[in-house]
């Protein structure tokens, strides 16, 4: 191997190790018009060690590559370059105003961080630039939905859409964007477009569960689809489904299994892979679809959820006395789901943050937060827990429970305890748009972030209300 190939590959290796003024020594040398890769690697260890010349050799790069990702984004990639992603492609605008590939990137990190007003004008920026690009229409649409602005959020997504007809992510972020606004008589059918996404499962075997349609005398089985919240959230459709007359089967996974056995109308919980003889199968999350649920016509027999009364009571004397309250602050990462990743990255907040609550009078805080420790002033129990009924004979006791948009928030819901939801800027679409209520949950409040990433004002105004009582 040259000098050449061998200094670059050990600068190389340094910039993605994160020692930056290493890998821009070694590169140094090769920076030059010619050497397009030197040029690329020492501009991106000059760029992650914050030194301005990089936008400079960056935008060098960009040009001579113009059908690839502008290279300031292979810098957000590097090791502690994430939060520093608004200054990196601010910085490259500087040279390339114009570029599309970079006010789609500027565009995705303000989505996230806000202004969100400023994202939707680099995505428009990116739509007139690029009217034949899919992707950015529907980047705006998501946009414009974020902020309510549903009569121009569905053109945008239609446009897509007309792009790209075959599209399954660009057709769920239209579904999401439909549910949202509440149109859900055309938004639950569109959401199950989901199931031809990539690397989703296959169908099972046999008819699908889509109307209500002969469902007596049949036995239908019910298959978790989506994350534990959705499943703790749909499976109160189970007892309806048995009140018209079908056997019901289902099949979760085992964090589950213990407390759906609580769920009135279930026949039996199905352990995978195995599958049992069945006449009809459904995903969970499509049942709301399936029973043509509204706004208005959401069935709420809460609580539908129930902790185990002997584990309750072995619970309650493990619990601090007074005014116990249950805290979740971080939902669980789906490492092979990228959208469900970048949601995670919003829903949920550094622990640290929670530091306010612990001043509400009175208050006993229990960390209702699996796999990690508690922070200081919070009572840690979850090393005692093994799954969702453990954490329900926990929630049994509690007076109330905070927490972000997990599974936590549901099965609390479902077990119709007050909730105060720590909700995101641009929230999830089940809480739809512009309200503290939701239909799902009688006992549930939500404290939505004012603007993208306030997390502090969110648990401020909760520790607020929480006081007040």
């Amino acid at each position: 191997m040259d000098q050449r190939s061998t200094a670059l590959r050990r600068a190389l290796q340094d910039l993605h190790a994160g020692r930056y003024a290493a890998a821009a020594a070694g590169s140094r040398r090769w920076a030059v018009p010619a050497d397009l890769d030197g040029t690329l690697i020492h501009g991106l260890a000059l760029g992650a060690a914050g030194d301005a010349a990089a936008a400079a050799l960056l935008a060098g790069v960009a040009r001579q590559r113009p059908g690839h990702d502008h290279p300031v984004q292979d810098l957000l990639t590097l090791p502690g370059q994430r939060d520093r992603a608004e200054a990196h492609l601010r910085a490259a605008l500087h040279h390339m105003p114009d570029d599309p590939r970079l006010l789609a990137a500027l565009g995705a990190v303000l989505a996230e961080r806000g202004p969100m007003q400023e994202a939707i004008t680099a995505f428009q920026h990116v739509a007139e630039q690029r009217p034949g690009d899919a992707a950015a229409w529907s980047n705006l649409g998501k946009a414009l939905a974020a902020e309510g602005r549903f009569a121009e959020s569905g053109p945008a997504f239609d446009t897509a859409l007309r792009l790209a007809p075959r599209d399954a992510q660009l057709g769920l972020n239209r579904a999401v964007m439909l549910l949202k606004a509440g149109q859900w008589d055309q938004g639950w059918p569109a959401f199950r477009c989901r199931h031809a996404l990539p690397g989703r499962p296959p169908p099972l075997p046999g008819k699908r569960l889509e109307t209500l349609d002969g469902v007596a005398g049949r036995t239908v089985l019910l298959v978790h689809d989506e994350g534990f919240g959705d499943t703790l959230q749909f499976i109160r459709y189970a007892p309806l489904l048995a009140g018209r007359g079908a056997t019901v089967l289902v099949q979760v996974p085992p964090p589950l299994t213990r407390l759906l056995r609580t769920v009135p109308g279930i026949a039996d919980m199905v352990a995978s892979p195995a599958l049992p003889r069945y006449d009809l199968w459904c995903p969970i999350p499509d049942l709301p679809g399936v029973f043509g649920t509204t706004p208005e016509s959401v069935p709420v027999p809460v609580p539908y959820l129930h902790a185990d009364p002997d584990a309750a009571a072995s619970w309650a004397v493990r619990l601090p006395p007074g005014r116990r309250i249950g805290v979740a602050w971080a939902g669980a990462a789906r490492a092979h789901d990228a959208a469900a990743l970048a949601a995670d990255r919003v829903r949920s907040m550094p622990p640290s943050l929670l530091a306010p609550l612990t001043a509400v009078p009175e208050a006993a805080w229990i960390s209702l937060q699996w796999g990690v420790p508690a922070p200081p002033g919070f009572v840690d129990v979850m090393g005692g827990v093994r799954d969702f009924a453990d954490t329900a004979a926990i929630v049994a006791n509690l007076d109330a429970v905070v927490s972000v948009d997990t599974a936590v928030a549901h099965l609390a819901g479902g077990m119709d305890k007050p909730v105060l939801l720590l909700d995101r800027y641009d929230n999830c679409w089940r809480w739809l748009s512009g309200r503290e209520d939701t239909p799902w949950y009688p006992t549930m409040r939500i404290v939505r972030q004012q603007r993208p990433g306030d997390w502090a004002g969110v648990v401020s105004a909760a520790a607020t209300l929480l006081t007040m009582r």
